[in-house]
Protein backbone atom coordinates (compact mmCIF):
# COMPACT_ATOMS: atom_id res chain seq x y z
CA UNK A 1 0.00 0.00 0.00
CA UNK A 2 2.93 2.36 0.62
CA UNK A 3 4.26 3.76 -2.65
CA UNK A 4 7.34 5.69 -3.75
CA UNK A 5 7.18 9.32 -2.62
CA UNK A 6 4.52 8.64 0.04
CA UNK A 7 4.23 10.35 3.40
CA UNK A 8 2.69 8.38 6.27
CA UNK A 9 2.16 9.12 9.95
CA UNK A 10 1.65 7.32 13.22
CA UNK A 11 1.98 10.30 15.63
CA UNK A 12 2.69 8.99 19.18
CA UNK A 13 1.95 5.23 19.27
CA UNK A 14 3.73 3.39 16.49
CA UNK A 15 2.62 0.32 14.51
CA UNK A 16 5.73 -1.75 15.19
CA UNK A 17 4.74 -4.68 12.98
CA UNK A 18 3.92 -2.45 9.99
CA UNK A 19 7.22 -0.57 10.38
CA UNK A 20 9.10 -3.87 10.52
CA UNK A 21 7.53 -5.07 7.27
CA UNK A 22 8.15 -1.71 5.57
CA UNK A 23 11.80 -1.91 6.61
CA UNK A 24 12.17 -5.18 4.67
CA UNK A 25 11.12 -3.66 1.36
CA UNK A 26 13.84 -3.07 -1.20
CA UNK A 27 11.69 -1.19 -3.72
CA UNK A 28 10.61 1.88 -1.71
CA UNK A 29 12.11 5.25 -2.62
CA UNK A 30 11.78 8.73 -1.09
CA UNK A 31 9.22 8.16 1.68
CA UNK A 32 8.51 10.39 4.70
CA UNK A 33 7.47 9.11 8.13
CA UNK A 34 6.06 11.51 10.73
CA UNK A 35 5.56 10.54 14.35
CA UNK A 36 5.78 12.91 17.29
CA UNK A 37 8.33 10.60 18.94
CA UNK A 38 9.63 7.22 17.83
CA UNK A 39 10.51 4.06 19.71
CA UNK A 40 10.88 1.74 16.74
CA UNK A 41 12.88 3.70 14.20
CA UNK A 42 15.27 0.76 13.96
CA UNK A 43 12.54 -1.24 12.22
CA UNK A 44 12.73 1.16 9.25
CA UNK A 45 16.50 1.24 8.94
CA UNK A 46 16.41 -1.30 6.12
CA UNK A 47 15.17 1.59 3.95
CA UNK A 48 18.45 3.41 4.74
CA UNK A 49 18.53 6.82 3.05
CA UNK A 50 15.15 6.37 1.35
CA UNK A 51 13.13 7.31 4.46
CA UNK A 52 12.95 10.79 5.99
CA UNK A 53 11.85 10.66 9.63
CA UNK A 54 10.30 13.73 11.30
CA UNK A 55 9.68 14.13 15.05
CA UNK A 56 8.06 16.79 17.25
CA UNK A 57 8.94 15.52 20.74
CA UNK A 58 12.05 13.99 22.23
CA UNK A 59 13.18 11.62 24.94
CA UNK A 60 16.61 10.08 25.45
CA UNK A 61 16.29 7.75 22.48
CA UNK A 62 14.86 10.38 20.13
CA UNK A 63 17.57 12.93 20.94
CA UNK A 64 20.13 10.35 19.81
CA UNK A 65 18.24 9.83 16.53
CA UNK A 66 18.29 13.57 15.79
CA UNK A 67 21.92 14.03 16.83
CA UNK A 68 23.17 11.27 14.54
CA UNK A 69 21.04 12.43 11.60
CA UNK A 70 18.53 9.57 11.47
CA UNK A 71 15.63 11.94 12.23
CA UNK A 72 14.83 15.65 12.08
CA UNK A 73 12.92 17.81 14.56
CA UNK A 74 9.81 19.79 13.56
CA UNK A 75 8.53 22.15 16.30
CA UNK A 76 4.78 21.79 16.80
CA UNK A 77 2.21 22.12 19.59
CA UNK A 78 0.44 18.87 20.43
CA UNK A 79 -2.84 20.41 19.25
CA UNK A 80 -1.27 20.97 15.83
CA UNK A 81 -0.21 17.38 15.09
CA UNK A 82 -3.30 16.77 12.98
CA UNK A 83 -2.88 19.84 10.78
CA UNK A 84 0.85 19.21 10.43
CA UNK A 85 0.27 15.60 9.35
CA UNK A 86 -2.54 16.21 6.86
CA UNK A 87 -2.22 19.77 5.55
CA UNK A 88 1.50 20.53 5.79
CA UNK A 89 3.23 17.18 5.37
CA UNK A 90 0.35 15.87 3.21
CA UNK A 91 0.49 12.38 4.67
CA UNK A 92 -1.40 10.00 2.37
CA UNK A 93 -1.59 7.18 4.91
CA UNK A 94 -2.52 7.16 8.59
CA UNK A 95 -1.28 4.21 10.66
CA UNK A 96 -2.95 4.28 14.09
CA UNK A 97 -2.51 1.62 16.75
CA UNK A 98 -5.77 0.21 18.10
CA UNK A 99 -6.98 -2.23 20.72
CA UNK A 100 -8.51 -5.63 20.00
CA UNK A 101 -12.05 -5.24 18.59
CA UNK A 102 -14.98 -5.82 20.92
CA UNK A 103 -17.80 -8.21 20.00
CA UNK A 104 -19.43 -5.49 17.86
CA UNK A 105 -16.28 -4.65 15.89
CA UNK A 106 -15.32 -1.47 17.72
CA UNK A 107 -11.73 -0.65 18.60
CA UNK A 108 -10.18 1.98 20.84
CA UNK A 109 -6.96 3.81 20.08
CA UNK A 110 -5.75 2.36 23.34
CA UNK A 111 -3.60 4.78 25.27
CA UNK A 112 -3.06 7.56 22.71
CA UNK A 113 -5.72 9.22 20.62
CA UNK A 114 -3.46 12.13 19.64
CA UNK A 115 -4.70 13.45 16.31
CA UNK A 116 -5.53 10.02 14.92
CA UNK A 117 -9.34 10.06 15.34
CA UNK A 118 -9.37 13.01 12.91
CA UNK A 119 -6.27 12.23 10.82
CA UNK A 120 -7.50 8.74 9.95
CA UNK A 121 -10.65 10.24 8.40
CA UNK A 122 -8.73 12.79 6.30
CA UNK A 123 -5.98 10.69 4.72
CA UNK A 124 -6.46 8.67 1.55
CA UNK A 125 -5.73 5.42 3.41
CA UNK A 126 -6.09 4.38 7.04
CA UNK A 127 -4.21 1.23 8.04
CA UNK A 128 -4.75 0.27 11.69
CA UNK A 129 -2.51 -2.09 13.61
CA UNK A 130 -4.05 -4.06 16.47
CA UNK A 131 -1.89 -4.06 19.59
CA UNK A 132 -3.40 -6.61 22.00
CA UNK A 133 -1.62 -4.93 24.92
CA UNK A 134 -3.73 -1.75 24.62
CA UNK A 135 -6.71 -1.04 26.88
CA UNK A 136 -10.15 -0.23 25.48
CA UNK A 137 -10.58 3.39 26.55
CA UNK A 138 -13.90 5.07 25.83
CA UNK A 139 -14.42 8.39 24.08
CA UNK A 140 -14.25 9.91 20.60
CA UNK A 141 -11.19 7.76 19.87
CA UNK A 142 -13.43 4.66 19.52
CA UNK A 143 -13.87 3.58 15.89
CA UNK A 144 -15.54 0.69 14.10
CA UNK A 145 -13.15 -1.50 12.12
CA UNK A 146 -15.14 -0.66 8.98
CA UNK A 147 -13.76 2.91 9.23
CA UNK A 148 -10.27 1.65 8.35
CA UNK A 149 -9.18 0.51 4.91
CA UNK A 150 -6.93 -2.24 6.26
CA UNK A 151 -6.33 -3.96 9.60
CA UNK A 152 -2.98 -5.50 10.55
CA UNK A 153 -2.82 -7.88 13.49
CA UNK A 154 0.34 -6.71 15.21
CA UNK A 155 2.66 -8.58 17.54
CA UNK A 156 1.95 -5.99 20.25
CA UNK A 157 4.29 -4.41 22.74
CA UNK A 158 3.72 -3.42 26.37
CA UNK A 159 3.71 0.19 27.55
CA UNK A 160 4.50 0.53 31.23
CA UNK A 161 5.90 3.73 32.72
CA UNK A 162 5.62 4.71 36.36
CA UNK A 163 5.70 8.51 36.44
CA UNK A 164 5.46 9.12 40.20
CA UNK A 165 8.77 9.38 42.03
CA UNK A 166 8.83 8.87 45.81
CA UNK A 167 12.60 8.62 46.32
CA UNK A 168 13.89 9.96 49.61
CA UNK A 169 16.47 12.28 48.07
CA UNK A 170 13.75 14.37 46.39
CA UNK A 171 10.88 13.94 48.84
CA UNK A 172 11.56 17.13 50.75
CA UNK A 173 11.33 19.18 47.53
CA UNK A 174 8.13 17.40 46.49
CA UNK A 175 6.54 18.05 49.87
CA UNK A 176 7.44 21.74 49.76
CA UNK A 177 6.12 22.23 46.23
CA UNK A 178 2.99 20.21 47.04
CA UNK A 179 2.31 22.55 49.95
CA UNK A 180 2.52 25.64 47.76
CA UNK A 181 0.35 24.00 45.08
CA UNK A 182 -2.25 23.39 47.80
CA UNK A 183 -2.53 27.15 48.22
CA UNK A 184 -3.15 27.68 44.50
CA UNK A 185 -5.36 24.74 43.47
CA UNK A 186 -8.91 25.46 44.59
CA UNK A 187 -11.66 23.03 45.46
CA UNK A 188 -13.82 22.18 42.41
CA UNK A 189 -11.05 23.23 40.00
CA UNK A 190 -10.56 21.39 36.71
CA UNK A 191 -6.89 20.45 36.48
CA UNK A 192 -4.32 19.60 33.86
CA UNK A 193 -1.08 18.06 35.05
CA UNK A 194 1.77 17.87 32.56
CA UNK A 195 3.69 14.62 32.39
CA UNK A 196 6.78 15.01 34.54
CA UNK A 197 8.36 13.65 37.66
CA UNK A 198 8.29 16.96 39.52
CA UNK A 199 4.68 18.12 39.39
CA UNK A 200 3.18 14.61 39.44
CA UNK A 201 5.19 13.66 42.52
CA UNK A 202 4.64 16.99 44.29
CA UNK A 203 0.87 16.72 43.88
CA UNK A 204 0.88 13.51 45.90
CA UNK A 205 1.75 15.73 48.87
CA UNK A 206 -0.89 18.35 48.18
CA UNK A 207 -3.47 18.86 50.93
CA UNK A 208 -6.73 17.07 50.11
CA UNK A 209 -9.06 18.98 47.82
CA UNK A 210 -12.74 18.51 47.09
CA UNK A 211 -14.38 17.65 43.79
CA UNK A 212 -11.48 18.25 41.41
CA UNK A 213 -12.13 17.62 37.73
CA UNK A 214 -9.74 16.54 34.98
CA UNK A 215 -9.23 17.95 31.48
CA UNK A 216 -5.65 17.05 30.58
CA UNK A 217 -3.30 16.10 27.80
CA UNK A 218 -1.91 13.03 29.56
CA UNK A 219 -3.74 10.95 32.15
CA UNK A 220 -1.17 9.26 34.38
CA UNK A 221 -0.88 7.31 37.62
CA UNK A 222 -1.20 10.49 39.69
CA UNK A 223 -4.71 11.21 38.41
CA UNK A 224 -5.74 7.59 38.93
CA UNK A 225 -4.49 7.77 42.55
CA UNK A 226 -6.34 11.04 43.23
CA UNK A 227 -9.50 9.52 41.74
CA UNK A 228 -9.23 6.46 43.96
CA UNK A 229 -8.81 8.75 46.97
CA UNK A 230 -12.03 10.58 46.10
CA UNK A 231 -10.25 13.89 45.47
CA UNK A 232 -11.08 13.79 41.75
CA UNK A 233 -14.82 13.38 41.22
CA UNK A 234 -15.49 15.54 38.11
CA UNK A 235 -18.84 16.48 39.67
CA UNK A 236 -18.36 20.23 39.26
CA UNK A 237 -16.93 20.29 35.75
CA UNK A 238 -18.40 22.56 33.07
CA UNK A 239 -17.57 20.24 30.17
CA UNK A 240 -18.13 16.48 30.41
CA UNK A 241 -19.33 16.49 34.04
CA UNK A 242 -18.58 13.23 35.79
CA UNK A 243 -15.85 12.29 33.31
CA UNK A 244 -12.07 12.81 33.16
CA UNK A 245 -10.99 13.89 29.68
CA UNK A 246 -7.55 13.25 28.15
CA UNK A 247 -5.74 12.68 24.85
CA UNK A 248 -3.22 10.10 26.10
CA UNK A 249 -2.63 7.60 28.88
CA UNK A 250 0.95 7.20 30.11
CA UNK A 251 1.64 5.05 33.12
CA UNK A 252 1.71 1.64 34.73
CA UNK A 253 -0.06 -1.61 33.91
CA UNK A 254 -2.33 -0.81 36.85
CA UNK A 255 -3.33 2.43 35.10
CA UNK A 256 -4.17 0.60 31.87
CA UNK A 257 -6.31 -1.89 33.76
CA UNK A 258 -8.04 1.01 35.56
CA UNK A 259 -8.76 2.77 32.24
CA UNK A 260 -10.03 -0.31 30.38
CA UNK A 261 -13.77 0.21 29.83
CA UNK A 262 -13.89 2.89 32.56
CA UNK A 263 -16.96 5.04 31.93
CA UNK A 264 -15.47 7.82 34.07
CA UNK A 265 -12.64 8.35 31.56
CA UNK A 266 -12.83 9.62 27.97
CA UNK A 267 -9.96 9.86 25.50
CA UNK A 268 -10.52 12.28 22.65
CA UNK A 269 -8.42 13.81 19.86
CA UNK A 270 -5.75 16.42 20.61
CA UNK A 271 -7.55 18.83 18.27
CA UNK A 272 -10.44 18.85 20.72
CA UNK A 273 -8.81 18.26 24.11
CA UNK A 274 -5.97 20.73 23.55
CA UNK A 275 -7.96 23.52 21.90
CA UNK A 276 -7.27 26.57 24.14
CA UNK A 277 -10.78 27.92 23.50
CA UNK A 278 -12.29 24.67 24.77
CA UNK A 279 -9.84 24.44 27.68
CA UNK A 280 -10.83 27.96 28.79
CA UNK A 281 -14.48 26.92 29.14
CA UNK A 282 -13.70 24.63 32.08
CA UNK A 283 -14.55 25.93 35.54
CA UNK A 284 -11.48 27.11 37.46
CA UNK A 285 -9.21 25.60 34.81
CA UNK A 286 -5.81 25.09 36.44
CA UNK A 287 -2.84 24.10 34.28
CA UNK A 288 0.21 22.72 36.13
CA UNK A 289 3.31 22.21 33.99
CA UNK A 290 7.07 21.80 34.35
CA UNK A 291 9.78 24.03 32.98
CA UNK A 292 13.52 23.68 32.50
CA UNK A 293 14.07 27.39 33.24
CA UNK A 294 12.10 30.54 33.99
CA UNK A 295 13.61 33.97 33.28
CA UNK A 296 13.01 37.16 35.24
CA UNK A 297 10.42 38.34 32.73
CA UNK A 298 8.32 35.28 33.57
CA UNK A 299 8.98 33.43 30.32
CA UNK A 300 9.43 29.67 30.49
CA UNK A 301 11.71 27.32 28.59
CA UNK A 302 10.31 23.81 28.80
CA UNK A 303 12.15 22.10 25.95
CA UNK A 304 15.80 23.22 25.65
CA UNK A 305 18.72 22.10 27.83
CA UNK A 306 22.44 22.80 27.51
CA UNK A 307 21.96 24.37 24.09
CA UNK A 308 20.10 21.40 22.62
CA UNK A 309 16.54 20.36 21.98
CA UNK A 310 15.68 18.25 25.03
CA UNK A 311 11.96 17.45 24.69
CA UNK A 312 9.31 19.37 22.74
CA UNK A 313 6.32 21.65 23.11
CA UNK A 314 3.75 18.95 23.71
CA UNK A 315 0.62 20.56 25.16
CA UNK A 316 2.20 23.06 27.56
CA UNK A 317 1.38 26.16 25.49
CA UNK A 318 -2.13 24.95 24.68
CA UNK A 319 -3.03 24.41 28.33
CA UNK A 320 -1.18 27.43 29.71
CA UNK A 321 -2.89 29.78 27.26
CA UNK A 322 -6.27 28.09 27.82
CA UNK A 323 -5.97 28.39 31.61
CA UNK A 324 -4.83 32.01 31.30
CA UNK A 325 -7.90 32.72 29.12
CA UNK A 326 -10.24 31.11 31.65
CA UNK A 327 -11.90 33.86 33.77
CA UNK A 328 -11.33 31.94 37.02
CA UNK A 329 -8.41 29.81 35.81
CA UNK A 330 -4.73 29.64 36.74
CA UNK A 331 -1.67 28.92 34.65
CA UNK A 332 1.05 27.48 36.91
CA UNK A 333 4.65 26.56 36.09
CA UNK A 334 6.55 24.28 38.50
CA UNK A 335 10.35 24.33 38.54
CA UNK A 336 13.01 23.26 41.01
CA UNK A 337 15.14 26.21 42.12
CA UNK A 338 18.48 24.67 41.10
CA UNK A 339 19.94 21.96 38.89
CA UNK A 340 20.57 18.54 40.43
CA UNK A 341 24.20 19.33 41.20
CA UNK A 342 23.20 22.63 42.83
CA UNK A 343 25.56 24.64 40.63
CA UNK A 344 23.06 26.56 38.55
CA UNK A 345 19.84 28.43 39.23
CA UNK A 346 16.83 27.43 37.15
CA UNK A 347 15.49 30.94 37.57
CA UNK A 348 17.76 32.95 35.30
CA UNK A 349 18.11 36.62 34.34
CA UNK A 350 17.60 35.72 30.67
CA UNK A 351 17.88 32.66 28.45
CA UNK A 352 21.09 31.98 26.55
CA UNK A 353 21.10 32.93 22.90
CA UNK A 354 19.20 30.47 20.72
CA UNK A 355 16.95 29.14 23.51
CA UNK A 356 13.30 29.01 22.37
CA UNK A 357 10.61 30.59 24.57
CA UNK A 358 8.06 27.83 25.20
CA UNK A 359 5.67 30.05 27.19
CA UNK A 360 5.46 33.80 26.83
CA UNK A 361 5.22 35.92 29.95
CA UNK A 362 1.50 36.47 29.39
CA UNK A 363 0.87 32.70 29.61
CA UNK A 364 2.56 32.27 33.01
CA UNK A 365 0.55 33.49 36.00
CA UNK A 366 2.27 31.61 38.85
CA UNK A 367 5.70 30.01 39.28
CA UNK A 368 6.16 27.47 42.08
CA UNK A 369 9.49 26.28 43.49
CA UNK A 370 10.34 24.60 46.76
CA UNK A 371 10.82 28.14 48.16
CA UNK A 372 7.36 29.48 47.42
CA UNK A 373 4.77 30.53 44.86
CA UNK A 374 5.58 33.62 42.79
CA UNK A 375 2.44 35.50 41.76
CA UNK A 376 3.04 37.08 38.34
CA UNK A 377 -0.53 37.80 37.25
CA UNK A 378 -1.30 41.51 37.39
CA UNK A 379 2.24 42.46 38.46
CA UNK A 380 4.52 45.06 36.90
CA UNK A 381 7.79 44.04 35.26
CA UNK A 382 9.70 45.00 38.42
CA UNK A 383 7.25 43.22 40.71
CA UNK A 384 7.44 40.06 38.60
CA UNK A 385 11.24 40.03 38.78
CA UNK A 386 11.17 40.50 42.56
CA UNK A 387 8.59 37.71 42.97
CA UNK A 388 10.75 35.30 40.97
CA UNK A 389 13.90 36.21 42.90
CA UNK A 390 11.96 35.61 46.14
CA UNK A 391 11.28 31.97 45.18
CA UNK A 392 14.75 31.30 43.77
CA UNK A 393 17.40 29.44 45.74
CA UNK A 394 18.81 31.70 48.51
CA UNK A 395 22.41 31.42 47.30
CA UNK A 396 21.50 32.94 43.91
CA UNK A 397 19.23 35.78 45.05
CA UNK A 398 21.91 38.47 45.34
CA UNK A 399 23.30 37.71 41.89
CA UNK A 400 19.81 37.63 40.34
CA UNK A 401 19.02 40.98 41.97
CA UNK A 402 22.25 42.45 40.60
CA UNK A 403 21.51 41.14 37.10
CA UNK A 404 17.93 42.41 37.26
CA UNK A 405 19.21 45.91 38.06
CA UNK A 406 21.77 45.71 35.25
CA UNK A 407 18.97 44.78 32.83
CA UNK A 408 16.75 47.63 34.06
CA UNK A 409 14.08 45.29 35.44
CA UNK A 410 14.57 46.58 39.00
CA UNK A 411 15.26 50.22 39.74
Amino acid sequence: MVQNGDSFCAVTREPKTILRELGKRKDLKNVTYYCSQTNFLGELMGLQNEVKVLLSFMDGMNREFVEDGRAEFVPCNFSGYGKLSVKTLKCRIAMPCVSKPDKNGYVSMGNAADGMPVISTQTELAIAEINPELPFVLGANVKHISEFDYIVEGDGYPLNIRAIDDSEDSREIYQAIGGYLSELVEDEATIEVGLGRLNSSAMMYMEPKKDLGVHTEIYGDLLMELTKRGIITNRKKTLYPGVSVCAQLVGSRELFDFADGNQGLNMNSCQQVLNPGIIAQNRRMTAINNAVQVDLLGQANSEYLKGKQYSGMGGIADFSSGAALCPDGKSIVVVESVTKNGKYSKIVPSFTQGTPVSLTRTMVEYVVTEYGAAVLAGKTVEERAKELIRVSHPKFRDELTFQAKEMGLIV
